[in-house]
């Protein structure tokens, strides 16, 4: 492929046009249209769902809830090698979020009669929303549904694209039912989110709302935070980078490249070494893996490889500006693939990636589909301030504190001094009676 090798810091500037896309999720035009479909959904409900369906989806919908016959048959359909996939991959995601998941109530004493804690609740219930446009999403179902079974989240409604036919995607609706799901529902991204958000005579307005998409659906739920619901931002497409040293096997990782740039034309995909003997190993078996792939895949990647896409192999000076590089990049997906020595060093200098995979054996499939991890993780840069969505985005958290009286009489000339410089004598006294009573 051309113009896929950059050597830093000479070609800076050819790269940062190349990469320029990957700054921007979603543009203030974007966001107003993306209010204006939540203003329609909430003055018409179902009728502006499939309106914006048929708009923006080209898709008449009859029904935007799915009949629980249709998902009975989804479910009973599977075959028996995909069943027992998406089994394993339950149990596995389940033993990850139970490791995550804080003790529902907790307490300690910080010092003689003060105690502290904090009491966990699961939202009540979220809607999530599962991607299919450019495929299938059965691991992001997977991981979405059981997390907020860890959680506790008592109703959980699956928001996914139609089909041409008007109906979901039969095996993701299946992985998402055996995984916990209670309720499911199709049309335009943007348009159910706004459901969630507020309601419609189909879509049951929630607590929470989650799920990868691009930048409108990323717009869709910043907006949904602003009705008060409990969201993740900054989740867009797909994106990937390898952090590697000459001990790598370059054949390797040229497949490792192309594993998340089949996503989509808009994937992100780089490789980021400062051995210029293995980036050029890597460029030469680049060019032969893609030439492997058959189908629509392999136009794809020779977009995300070619002049116009985000994939790039990146020559840094040093270990040290590899490591800068990734963590201004801040991808989704990280690889990690150095000499075991060097290994402990890098992970302490990368501050930003939504996910580190470690080691030659740990490749992005593996923490997209098997392992349990989270693999909905933020993109465009938001992994500087971000996380992957787990069973901790679907709990809150209450802090509790309590007193003895004489703990109380040692705060007492603190509460005092505070209190009268706000101007708050109320604040003041309730405490003051307590400890003349």
């Amino acid at each position: 492929m051309k113009n896929v090798l950059f050597e830093l810091p000479k070609d800076k500037k050819k790269l940062i046009r190349k990469l320029a896309l990957h700054q921007v999720l979603y543009d203030r035009e974007l966001l107003n249209g993306v209010f204006r479909i939540f203003d329609e959904v909430e003055q018409k409900g179902d009728v502006a769902v499939k309106s914006a369906t048929q708009i923006y989806d080209k898709v008449d919908l009859s029904n935007i809830k799915l009949s629980e016959s249709y998902v009975d048959t989804c479910t009973s359909s599977l075959s028996s090698s995909l069943r027992n996939a998406i089994e394993n991959g339950i149990r596995n995601i389940k033993e990850v979020n139970n490791v995550l998941m804080p003790d529902l109530y907790w307490e300690k004493q910080i010092r003689p009669g003060t105690m502290i804690g904090e009491k966990v609740t699961p939202l009540e219930s979220v809607g999530l929303w599962i991607p299919a446009r450019k495929g299938p999403l059965i691991s992001t179902a997977l991981m979405l549904v059981v997390a907020a079974k860890v959680a506790g989240v008592e109703t959980i409604i699956v928001g996914m694209p139609p089909l041409k036919i008007g109906l979901g995607d039969p095996g993701t609706i299946a992985a998402a039912r055996l995984a916990g799901a209670s309720d499911f529902v199709v049309g335009n991204g943007v348009a159910v989110i706004a459901g969630f958000s507020i309601g419609t005579e189909s879509i049951p307005e929630v607590k929470g709302i989650f799920g990868p998409g691009p930048g409108a659906i990323a717009a869709a739920m910043s907006v949904a935070f602003s009705y008060g619901k409990r969201t993740a931002t900054g989740i867009g497409p797909t994106e990937s980078a390898i952090i590697a040293d000459d001990s790598a096997n370059p054949k390797i990782l040229a497949y490792d490249l192309i594993s998340e740039s089949e996503h989509g034309p808009d994937s992100s995909s780089i490789l980021v070494t400062p051995s210029y003997d293995l980036a050029k190993e890597v460029e030469k078996h680049l060019n032969d893996v893609i030439e492997e792939v058959e189908g629509k895949q392999k136009n794809v990647l020779r977009t995300v490889f070619g002049n116009d896409g985000m994939g790039a192999i990146v020559v840094t000076p040093d270990i040290n500006s590899a490591c800068d590089f990734v963590n201004e990049y801040a991808p989704e997906h990280l690889m990690v693939v150095f000499k075991e020595k060097k290994r402990d060093r890098i992970i302490d200098r990368i501050k930003n990636a939504g996910e580190i995979l470690i080691g030659e054996s740990t490749p992005f499939s593996a923490g997209n589909y098997a392992i349990g991890i989270t693999a909905v993780l933020p993109t465009n840069g938001f992994a500087k301030i971000f996380s992957g969505i787990t069973c901790k985005d679907m709990i809150k958290q209450s802090t509790v504190g309590m007193l003895t009286k004489e703990a109380l009489k040692e705060l007492y000339p603190t509460i005092k001094e505070i209190g009268e410089y706000e101007g708050l004598p109320c604040h003041v006294k309730a405490t003051q009676i307590r400890i003349e009573n």
